[in-house]
């Protein structure tokens, strides 16, 4: 016994050092120094800059999310007209930079009449601001290519043909209609990656979530199917609505690899939604904490029973409802039976 299982040891090494001498340095995609020579290496890279304060940086692939029309496209727009022409955004830092916003959203007319007021005077935007939307002229469809590739292939020859180092893409939704499928997220997220790494450009996806749970704050669950995009991203970062009027939101960071999260549910950062200057725009109001910004129940919990159902119809388990109203799940629980116990 102990024989064979030497012999096949040894079968298994020798296959392995036949492998290794028919690999030489030009065929391996990898590449190997010692952890210290790694960090020397690094201490000759100049340090990201910031594109959006703490919360996006040089080379940094990020992702802002939230529900349709809360202002994901305005604020993309912002950072683009920002990042652009160098100047503050919601009181934060920048680095002027060539930037490219894929805007997969909004028709150019759209675009137009939302950055023009009402005396028909249209708002300047920096040089160094380029947007790009579909040429509805041509194929979008290939014999030998998928649609994630074709789009990623025009979005490298743009890259390239404007020598641009931060992009934006709105929003994922359109770049790949299969999102929701891991295996085709996880192709379309190489791809993204690799054209951030080997370029060091910036990029922030812009993604839809569907309707959420307007008692609970912001979680990274929340990106649904694009949650597997969100687990290659450096950065990921969102927009709230708020309870305090339908022209106030509020930002929140909910990831940052390399950096503190300085935003999170105990100092988001809340903004009016204003059009300024012909400028349609996120504004600073204040640091204040999410909580403020959620609706609450209007009643007791312990009667709201209708709002019990409504959670229960949902699929969510008497803990989770309970965190929801802010009651224990025995509250919820004795509800329920006492909701039942009433209609048999």
């Amino acid at each position: 016994m102990d024989e064979n299982k030497s012999k096949l040891t040894d079968l298994f090494k020798n296959q392995f050092n036949e492998s290794i001498t028919k690999l030489d340095n030009n065929q391996t995609i990898l590449m190997d120094l010692l952890a210290n020579e790694w960090i020397e290496q690094a201490k000759k890279l100049p340090d990201p800059k910031p594109l959006f304060g703490s919360i996006w940086h040089q080379g940094e692939v990020a992702f802002l999310f939230s529900n349709t029309g809360k202002g994901k496209s305005i604020l993309g727009v912002q950072l683009a007209e920002s990042i652009a022409s160098g100047i503050k955004i919601l009181s934060m830092e920048t680095t002027q930079q060539k930037t490219i916003l894929f805007d997969f959203e909004l028709s150019s007319k759209s675009f137009q009449r939302r950055y023009t007021n009402e005396n028909n005077i249209s708002h300047l935007f920096s040089t160094y601001f380029i947007r790009v939307e579909i040429d509805r002229s041509k194929s979008l469809e290939s014999e030998d290519k998928s649609f994630e590739e074709l789009i990623i292939e025009s979005i490298t020859y743009h890259i390239e043909k404007s020598k641009a180092e931060v992009i934006i893409i709105d929003n994922v939704t359109f770049l790949s209609a299969s999102n929701e499928k891991s295996k085709e997220a996880l192709a379309l997220m190489k791809l993204i990656l690799d054209l951030s790494r080997k370029r060091n450009i910036a990029v922030l996806l812009i993604a839809h979530t569907p309707k959420r749970d307007i008692y609970k704050p912001i979680q990274l669950e929340d990106l649904a199917g694009s949650k597997a995009l969100s687990n290659f991203t450096d950065v990921c970062f969102c927009i709230g609505e708020s309870v305090k009027g339908s022209h106030i939101r509020y930002i929140k960071q909910l990831k940052n690899r390399n950096y503190p999260i300085h935003f999170d549910e105990n100092n988001v950062i809340e903004c009016e939604l204003i059009k300024e200057n012909a400028f349609l725009q996120f504004k600073f109001v204040e640091l204040t904490t999410e909580d403020e910004h959620l609706k609450k129940p209007t009643e007791s919990s312990e009667n709201k029973i209708d709002e019990i159902l409504a959670l229960k119809d949902e699929g969510k388990s008497n803990v989770e409802i309970g965190k929801i109203l802010g009651v224990s799940e025995s509250a919820v629980r004795r509800r329920v039976n006492k909701h039942q116990n009433r209609i048999q």
